[in-house]
């Protein structure tokens, strides 16, 4: 952690009270505890924030003062402050501090709280005591290093949270208790900033269910984001935030309430090494593969080992679904994967999110995802040959879902969709995604632009204006394109920047 943070930004070591009961079987001591490392950005700029006081039990308000609640405090303390008079109570006892101890009063201080009734001289020699009020004390606690399992759970309890939301024999190894991370966001993060939590080993998705609940009590709109690579991520984690969502309350799978919530959360599926495998297409003859299974082939820096090495990823897979086959960017709905089944070796076929994929590549902040816009056109030649529109692109009803092949439709269609947002260095981005039914001939492609430019100019957009910095279009066309103070263009091509991103490692 001090590689990552840096020592100075380090904070506390918690102790977190994990285990209540005692092992008799353990070998040398019995592990009740864990450790929890607590590390700032900035430790110079971190500002901590208070527990809540959940038991304020010691204060009571027994002669209805009108500074409401109250408590008795000593008038004495450990640290020396003001011990140079002496008080005289009303029965005429004067006292002085206890050996060792100090007034934790100045005597002007005392006397006008004298003054305002707010001393209990108690009786004979006694000491008196100070009313402390509740609207007085600080409001909040600072944080302890050490989490008892009353104020932050433990194993026992995150067990009984996940048989409660899904019966006995669902829960998984070791979860953590949803109070713990309460406890850390509660210092952590403040109600109404959105500020976001972020867990790298998310498991059953405790902090989800913790940040769920949190917001619940205190109106908060705290985000959170989970990272998780197990099995149990489609039979624990998204279900208990479903369900965590319905109802704050269940008991053996069942929910006790129907206090539901509006909640929407998002989840993306990351390919996996064994996807990337899955989905490499390779393109070998016969005469190839018999070269490579020839004996003389076979070994260290032979044939097949350079063959692989050199030559298999670099032109035998080429267009694969794993290494971005660009060619497929003509229908962006129907960019298509194998996907591992999780605990199997079966896969499935699954459409990609190329439009999200890409927006995370850019690091983009979106601001605006459009509906789906589709469009019919005919087209004729004029009197020098050229082809054109006839008449205005006609706008039709969406289709539910990717598009069928244009083969497929009553007619040929084309389907627009567009993203706007910001870069991480602030330009302004327009990205378009259409489909290209048109194929690779010229004919299609010159109808594919053309279709392109009209829709451009039906949706009052301009490569010349400063609205946008950087304009994406998957495909090529004919926009007309201007070049950047930086000497880079700002019409560019969804694929080329897909690509590099995905695959060029220059500065990674």
């Amino acid at each position: 952690m001090d590689a990552v943070f840096g020592h100075d930004n380090f904070l506390a070591n918690i102790v977190w009270e994990k285990v209540h009961t005692r092992k008799n079987s353990a070998r040398y001591f019995s592990v009740s505890h864990d450790y929890i490392l607590a590390y700032a950005r900035l430790k110079s700029q971190w500002d901590r924030i208070l527990l809540p006081r959940e038991d304020t039990s010691a204060y009571s308000n027994p002669n209805n003062d009108p500074k409401g609640p109250w408590k008795p405090d000593p008038v004495y303390a450990n640290n020396p402050y003001d011990a140079d008079y002496v008080i005289t109570k009303p029965n005429g006892v004067t006292l002085r501090p206890p050996p060792g101890q100090y007034w934790r009063f100045s005597e002007e201080t005392f006397k006008a709280k004298v003054a305002k009734g707010e001393v209990l001289w108690g009786e004979g020699d006694s000491y008196p005591m100070i009313k402390r009020y509740l609207s007085e004390v600080q409001q909040g606690l600072v944080p302890t290093t050490l989490f008892t399992r009353d104020f932050a759970g433990d194993n026992m309890v995150a067990n009984a949270e996940l048989n409660a939301l899904f019966g006995e024999g669902r829960a998984i190894s070791y979860p953590k208790p949803t109070i713990l991370i309460k406890r850390i966001a509660q210092i952590t993060t403040r109600p109404r900033t959105g500020d976001v939590v972020l867990d790298f080993f998310a498991g059953s998705g405790t902090t989800a269910h913790a940040v769920i609940n949190l917001n619940r009590e205190d109106g908060g709109r705290r985000k959170y984001i989970l990272v998780e690579m197990g099995e149990y991520f489609d039979t624990v984690l998204v279900p208990r935030i479903k369900k965590v969502v319905y109802s704050k309350d269940w008991k053996d799978g069942k929910p006790v309430s129907r206090a539901g919530i509006s909640h929407m959360f998002k989840y993306v599926r990351l390919e996996s090494y064994e996807d990337t495998l899955n989905n490499l297409e390779l393109r070998r003859t016969q005469v190839q593969q018999s070269l490579l299974d020839h004996p003389q082939a076979q070994g260290p820096d032979r044939l097949k080992e350079q063959y692989l090495l050199r030559y298999m990823l670099d032109v035998e897979s080429r267009g694969s679904p794993s290494l971005l086959n660009v060619k497929a960017f003509d229908d962006p709905t129907a960019y298509a994967f194998k996907v591992k089944r999780p605990g199997s070796d079966e896969s499935r076929v699954m459409n990609v999110d190329l439009i999200e994929t890409f927006n995370w590549l850019i690091g983009l902040r979106v601001q605006h995802l459009a509906a789906p816009q589709t469009f019919s056109a005919e087209f004729e030649h004029d009197t020098e040959g050229r082809l054109r529109l006839k008449g205005q692109l006609m706008q039709i009803a969406p289709h539910p879902g990717p598009l069928p092949a244009n083969g497929e439709r009553e007619k040929i269609v084309w389907w627009f969709r567009t993203v706007t947002g910001t870069t991480p260095d602030g330009r302004k981005t327009l990205i378009i995604w259409r489909t290209r039914p048109g194929g690779e001939s010229l004919k299609g492609i010159e109808q594919d632009n053309l279709v392109l430019d009209a829709w451009f100019t039906k949706q009052d957009y301009s490569s010349k204006d400063s609205k946008f910095d950087l304009i994406y279009v998957n495909g090529g066309n004919n926009l007309e394109n201007l070049k950047a103070p930086d000497d880079t263009w700002k019409v560019r091509l969804i694929e080329e920047d897909f690509f590099r991103l995905m695959f060029e490692t220059e500065g990674v």
